[in-house]
C-alpha cells in the first residue's frame, strides 16, 4: 500500500471519530467502485446495525417517497454530471419506519472532467424542525392575536437602519410587503401634522434609552386616517443605542368611542351647565346618592365626594331642611313625587334656590326603592325679580353688574345702548368682553384691588380706560365701582360714563399745543441759523470784500502796467475765493432749509467703492490702507447724494491729515446703537486738539493743520447734512494717534 493510501485512510479515520463524537453523520460515494459508506452516526440516524451495508439505492429509498425522493435524486444528479453541490432539507423514514428530518450536504470530487467521489455529512435536525414548527404555530397564534387586537411588531437596528414589521403591521399602515420599508417609509405613513411630534419623540428616545409611550395619526395609501399607539424599548451598547423594537396597536375604534362618549358626556354637562340642571339620583334602601358633576356645582360641593341623605340635609338652608325631609317622606309614602323649592347654603355662605323635578322607581312588590330626577338652579331668576331694574334703568350711565368672578349679572338700558348687546346676550358672559384686551391686565389689578377693600371708588382720572360695543368700536370711559351686598354673596355696580366728548376737547388742545411747540422749535431754529449766517458772513465775507476793496483803489491809482497786471490777478483771486464762499455758503443753506429729502436703500460697500475710485490718486500717492467692516449695519435708509459727500469729506479727510511718519490706515465701521445706525471713520493721522479746537471742529473755513489743500468745508457741510436728515456727530481724537468720527444717521 502505498504511503499516501496510508495517510488518508489514517485522516479519514480521525475525521470519522471526530464526526461520530459529535453526532455528525459522514458518507462517501466512490463513484468508480460504486461503493458507499456511512460512518456510525448515519447508521443510528437510519436507525440500520452497524454491520449495515449502504448501497446508493437503499439511501434513496429510505427518503420519503414523492418530493424528497426527488429532490435528493436530482440533486445527486446534478452533483455527477454537473459538478453543483448541494444542501438538502429533507425528510427521511428510518429503516424501523421512524420520521425524520435531515440535513443532506454533498461535495463532488472530479478528476480530468468526471466525477470520482461525492463526499459530505448527513445531520439529523428533527428536533430543529419540530422547535421551528413550534414556532411557526405559535407565530400564527401571535399573528392571529396581533390581528385581533390589531396589534403589530417592529424592530429597528439603529446601526444598520434595518427595519422589520410583521404582517399585521404591514396590513395596519396598508404597506405592501413587496415595496421597500425603513425609517423614512414609516414616516411618511404618518400624518404630515404629527410627523414632527413622532421624530422628536424617537430621537428623544434615541438620546435618553426611553421609549414614551407614543399616540399618533396615519395615512395609509386608501385615503383612511388610523389613530396608532406605539409603545417601545431601547436597547443600549455601552451607552449607545443600537435597537429598538415594540407594537404598534389601531386603537382608531377605541379612541373614536372613547372620543364619541366623551363628546356626549360633554353635550350633556354642557346641557346642564347652560340650563343650569344637575341629575341625581337616590338608592333609599342603601342610603346611597349619585350625582352628576353639575350637581355637585349647584351644591358647591367637591364633585365626586361620597354622599347620603344627611350630606345632603346639611347643605339646605337652615329654615328649609324640615319641609325637605317631610317632602320625602311623603313621596315615598304616597309613591307620587311632585316639584318643589328649597335654597342651599355654599360653605362660602352663597344662598342658592333650586327647584327639583324626579319620579319613583319601585320594586316588583310596589315599594319605593329609588328617585331620579334633575334639580334645577333657579336663583338668578329669583335674583332678577329683586333687582331693582327700574332704579337701574332711571341712572344716566351705564351700568353693569357682575359677581367676584367678573360674571355679569345684570345690565340697564344705557348700558344695552352703548355697547350695543341685549341683556340676554351679556347675561353669565365675563365683563372682559366689553373691555379691549389690552387692558385685561389693568382691569384685574383694579379688581383684585377692589375687592380687597369693597367701597365706593373710581379708576384713576389719569388712566386712559376704554371699553369697546358689540361692532368692535372702542369707547373712552370713566369707571366708578360700588359694593352691593346682596343674599347671594356681594356683587359689583360698575358706573360707565362715555367721555368721548371730553377726550375729543383734550385731544384738540394738546394738537394745539403741539403745533405751537413745532412752530416754536422751527422759529428757534431759524434763528439760530440766520445768527450762525450773519457770524460767517461777517467774518468770511468783510475781509475779502475790504481786500478787493483796497486793490480796486490801488488799481486806480497805479499808473504802471505791470503793476496793474498783477493787480488784475490778485483781485481775480480774491473774487474767486469769495465766489466759492458764497456757493458754499448758499449750499449749507440749502442743504438746511430742504423741506423733503429723498431717501433710498443704500449699500454702505457700494458707497466706499465709489469713494475709492474717486479718491484713488491720493490713496495711491499715500499708500492708504482703507479697510471695512460692514456687517452688523450693511446699508441704510438716506439720502444717496448726502452719504456719498459724507463718506467722500470723511475719507479725503484722512488722506489730506495723515502723518508723514506712518502709513495711512483707515477704518469705516457700520453698527446699531440703540436702534440707531451709526457709522465710525477711524484713522491714524495727525490728530486734534479737541479741548483746544472741539468748539470749533464744524465750522466754516477752520482748519487745524497747516495743509494747502484745506480750506476747512468738509465738516462744515457734513454736519449740514448729517443735521438735515435728524442725525449726529462728533469726533474723539489724540494729536499724533489718530481722529475718529462717529455718525448716527438718524435721531
Amino acid at each position: 500500500m502505498k504511503h499516501k493510501d496510508i495517510e488518508d485512510i489514517k485522516i479519514k479515520q480521525i475525521l470519522n471519530h471526530t464526526a461520530n463524537a459529535v453526532q455528525i453523520g459522514v458518507y462517501e460515494f466512490d463513484m468508480v467502485s460504486k461503493e458507499l459508506y456511512w460512518n456510525d452516526t448515519i447508521k443510528k440516524i437510519v436507525e440500520v446495525p452497524n454491520d449495515f451495508v449502504p448501497t446508493l439505492e437503499l439511501e434513496l429509498s429510505f427518503y420519503k417517497e414523492g418530493d424528497c425522493r426527488e429532490k435528493a435524486r436530482q440533486a445527486l444528479e446534478n452533483a455527477i454530471h454537473k459538478g453543483e453541490p448541494y444542501d438538502l432539507d429533507v425528510e427521511m423514514v428510518t429503516a424501523k419506519g421512524n420520521l425524520r428530518f435531515i440535513r443532506k450536504i454533498g461535495y463532488p470530487e472530479f478528476k480530468n472532467g468526471t466525477c470520482v467521489k461525492i463526499v459530505g455529512v448527513l445531520l439529523d435536525i428533527s428536533d430543529r424542525k419540530k422547535a421551528e414548527f413550534e414556532l411557526a404555530k405559535k407565530n400564527q397564534q401571535l399573528n392571529n392575536a396581533e390581528k385581533m387586537a390589531k396589534i403589530g411588531n417592529w424592530n429597528w437596528s439603529t446601526i444598520t437602519g434595518e427595519l422589520t414589521w410583521s404582517d399585521n403591521l404591514y396590513e395596519i399602515y396598508g404597506h405592501s410587503k413587496n415595496e421597500p420599508l425603513s425609517y423614512e417609509v414609516y414616516l411618511n405613513h404618518v400624518h404630515v401634522d404629527e410627523r414632527d411630534l413622532v421624530e422628536q419623540k424617537i430621537l428623544k428616545a434615541l438620546e435618553t434609552g426611553t421609549y414614551d409611550d407614543l399616540i399618533y395619526r396615519i395615512q395609509p395609501r386608501d385615503g383612511t386616517t388610523k389613530i396608532i399607539k406605539s409603545m417601545g424599548i431601547v436597547k443600549t451598547d455601552l451607552g449607545k443605542t443600537v435597537e429598538m423594537f415594540g407594537t404598534c396597536q389601531d386603537i382608531t375604534d377605541q379612541v373614536n368611542k372613547e372620543q364619541e362618549l366623551v363628546k356626549k358626556n360633554q353635550q350633556l354637562t354642557f346641557a346642564e351647565e347652560m340650563a343650569q340642571i344637575g341629575y341625581w339620583e337616590w338608592d333609599i334602601v342603601n342610603d346611597h346618592l349619585i350625582w352628576s358633576d353639575n350637581m355637585y356645582r349647584i351644591f358647591g360641593l367637591e364633585i365626586g365626594s361620597q354622599l347620603g341623605f344627611e350630606n345632603v340635609v346639611e347643605a339646605i338652608h337652615p329654615d328649609d331642611r324640615d319641609n325637605f325631609r317631610a317632602n320625602a317622606e311623603e313621596f315615598i309614602s304616597e309613591k307620587r313625587f311632585r316639584k318643589f323649592m328649597h335654597r342651599i347654603v355654599h360653605k362660602n355662605g352663597a344662598i342658592r334656590t333650586v327647584e327639583l323635578f324626579g319620579e319613583l322607581i319601585m320594586d316588583g312588590a310596589g315599594n319605593v326603592v329609588k328617585m331620579v330626577g334633575i334639580t334645577q338652579d333657579i336663583t338668578e331668576q329669583r335674583m332678577s325679580e329683586i333687582k331693582f331694574r327700574g332704579l337701574l334703568d332711571s341712572a344716566p350711565d351705564s351700568m353693569v353688574i357682575v359677581d367676584q368672578k367678573g360674571t355679569i349679572h345684570l345690565i340697564n338700558k344705557q348700558a344695552e345702548k352703548m355697547f350695543g348687546y341685549t341683556f340676554s346676550e351679556l347675561k353669565e358672559k365675563h365683563v372682559s368682553m366689553l373691555v379691549p384686551q389690552r387692558l385685561w391686565d389693568t382691569m384685574e389689578f383694579y379688581a383684585i384691588a377692589f375687592f380687597k377693600d369693597p367701597k365706593h371708588t373710581g379708576l384713576p382720572h389719569n388712566l386712559d380706560f376704554f371699553v369697546h360695543n358689540k361692532s368692535g368700536f372702542q369707547i373712552p370711559v370713566q369707571v366708578t365701582l360700588s359694593p352691593l351686598e346682596t343674599p347671594e354673596g356681594l356683587l359689583v355696580s360698575i358706573a360707565i360714563r362715555d367721555i368721548t366728548t371730553q377726550k375729543q376737547a383734550a385731544h384738540r388742545i394738546m394738537e394745539t399745543n403741539k403745533s405751537l411747540k413745532e412752530s416754536a422749535k422751527r422759529l428757534k431754529a431759524q434763528n439760530r441759523q440766520l445768527a450762525e449766517f450773519n457770524h460767517i458772513t461777517s467774518h468770511n465775507l468783510r475781509s475779502p470784500v475790504s481786500n478787493l476793496s483796497a486793490l480796486l483803489n490801488i488799481y486806480k491809482t497805479e499808473n504802471d502796467a505791470e503793476m496793474k497786471e498783477e493787480l488784475i490777478e490778485k483781485i481775480e483771486t480774491v473774487t474767486n475765493h469769495l465766489t466759492w464762499t458764497l456757493d458754499t455758503l448758499v449750499e449749507s443753506l440749502m442743504i438746511k432749509n430742504a423741506e423733503q429729502i429723498p431717501v433710498e436703500k443704500i449699500s454702505f460697500e457700494d458707497t466706499l467703492s465709489k469713494t475709492k475710485e474717486m479718491l484713488a490718486a491720493q490713496i495711491l500717492k499715500s499708500g492708504a490702507n482703507i479697510t471695512s467692516n460692514f456687517t452688523d449695519a450693511p446699508s441704510a435708509m438716506y439720502n444717496k447724494v448726502y452719504l456719498e459727500s459724507i463718506f467722500l469729506n470723511m475719507v479725503s479727510n484722512s488722506l489730506k491729515y495723515c502723518s508723514e511718519n506712518r502709513t495711512p490706515e483707515i477704518f469705516i465701521h457700520s453698527k446699531v446703537e440703540n436702534g440707531k445706525t451709526q457709522l465710525e471713520f477711524r484713522d491714524n493721522g495727525l490728530g486734534i486738539n479737541l479741548k483746544k479746537n472741539g468748539h470749533k471742529l464744524f465750522g466754516f473755513n477752520k482748519v487745524f493743520h497747516r495743509n494747502k489743500d484745506a480750506k476747512g468745508v468738509g465738516l462744515f457741510l457734513t454736519k449740514a447734512q448729517v443735521d438735515a436728515m435728524g442725525g449726529s456727530i462728533w469726533a474723539e481724537s489724540e494729536e499724533g494717534v489718530g481722529t475718529s468720527f462717529f455718525i448716527n444717521l438718524n435721531s
